[in-house]
């Protein structure tokens, strides 16, 4: 009998859908969902790549965060800014760090840019700029970065990082 209830307790609990982190925007932690679609790893290997939205309000963008990316076993990093133009446009980012930093050659204009989506659980659009502080929400995507990062070139490749919907998975303090 405990057995049967213990049993019926996990096929319950297994079929409810997770509950989604409460977390402001600036403290949000995103891994991918497709790890392993990592263009830049060698065969057999994962890298560990995390999004993150610091606030940087002195910078020129539309919204007071930016997008950061980073890939901790290699130690790389990038940032973006988020345009927001009014109208019906979408949110997109465009660099404003490249990975291993800026050097005389940088060229915003001809680096890696994306559009910017955020998603709820039911996979409906949403945009945190509504709310202050801004709730994270529990997807987002950065469409045609990684191509966009494999077409450019600059760093021989060992920042590409993968593609697909981005989870959030933790809540820094």
């Amino acid at each position: 009998m405990i057995r049967a209830t213990c049993a019926a307790i996990f096929v319950l609990a297994a079929t409810l859908p997770a509950t989604a982190l409460d977390c402001p925007l600036d403290k949000a932690v995103y891994t991918p969902l497709d790890a392993d679609d990592d263009w830049s790893a060698t065969d057999g290997v994962i890298n560990s790549w995390e999004i993150t939205h610091p606030l940087k309000p002195d910078t020129s963008a539309d919204r007071p965060w930016v997008v950061r990316l980073a890939e901790k076993r290699q130690g790389h990093a990038a940032e973006f800014a988020i345009a927001d133009p009014p109208g019906f446009s979408a949110i997109h980012v465009f660099m404003l760090v490249p990975p291993g930093g800026k050097d005389k050659g940088f060229d915003a204009g001809k680096a890696p840019m994306s559009l910017l989506y955020y998603f709820d659980d039911d996979l409906k659009r949403v945009d945190p700029r509504g709310e202050a502080p801004p709730k994270a929400p529990p997807l987002m995507q950065l469409p045609g970065l990684s191509k966009a990062f494999w077409d450019w070139k600059r760093d021989g490749r060992r920042f590409v990082p993968p593609d697909g919907l981005w989870k959030l998975t933790a809540c820094r303090s």
